[in-house]
This record gives structure tokens, sequence and C-alpha cells, in this order.
């Protein structure tokens, strides 16, 4: 899908890593480096603040003033990852989406891990159909 993004000249950012099955249950997967779960972030604010903090707390604290260059370029960074990533959890039916299957790079971007759960297979048992075609949090917006 990401081919298919620069090829039609889109903003849209993805980023590939390899995945290497070596077992019908294991494999290798390439690690991604300079990230953190959005799991991870929201928790570590929240302890070093002593108040729960969100995502918008943490671009403010890692990219400055809202209305500077760094800040902007990251938000725009998110959501032209966040529009990727959305079309591909659609097209796929990509499920079990949680933030700790949900990376941030150190430039704003997310990144999915664990597609385990794909097409027709979901979390428990059997086969399963989520009701929304993508998860887009108040978070998020």
């Amino acid at each position: 899908m990401n081919q298919i993004f620069k090829r039609r000249n889109l903003k849209l950012k993805l980023t590939p890593y390899e995945i290497l099955a070596t077992g019908p249950d294991c494999g290798l997967i390439e690690f991604v480096a300079d990230t953190l779960s959005i799991d991870a972030i929201r928790k570590k604010m929240s302890v070093r603040f002593n108040k729960t903090c969100d995502l918008y707390d943490y671009f403010r604290k890692n990219f400055g003033d809202v209305k500077s260059h760094e800040f902007i370029q990251a938000q725009k960074n998110f959501a032209d990852s966040l529009a990727a990533y959305s079309l591909v959890c659609y097209v796929l039916q990509i499920k079990d989406r949680h933030n700790a299957n949900i990376l941030l790079t150190k430039d704003g971007q997310i990144v999915h891990i664990d597609y385990g759960f794909m097409l027709t297979t979901a979390p428990g048992r059997g086969i399963q159909i989520e009701n929304a075609p993508f998860k887009l949090t108040k978070e998020f917006v």
C-alpha cells in the first residue's frame, strides 16, 4: 500500500518494516527505531507530571509551541500517517487496534504494529467483523 501511495504522489505516510516468518507460530520482526507506543507515552507523561496527559500534552512538550514550525510539522506528520493507516486498517480489516499497538516516531508519525488479526480473524474466538471500519479516537482528532 505504501508503494501505491507513493506512485499516486499522495502525502500519506506509512513506515514499512520487515517481518520474516520462521515457523507457523514464530518469526522475526525488524526493530522500529526511535518510537514509543502511545500507551507508554501516556503512562510516562502521567507519572512524570502527576496528572492524566494526552498526545496533545506530549506534542507540546516535545515539539514546542503550537504555532512553531516543529509542532505544525509533527502535527502534519501525525495526520498524514493517521490517514494512511486508517486506509490500511479499513482495506485489510485490521483488528486489535489499541494504544500499545500504535507507535509514535520522534517526528510525530504513527506506526501500526501487530497485524495478527486481519481480514476475518479477530481476538477471541472465531471470525468477527468489527463494526467500525477503523478506529479514530477523540484524542487523535
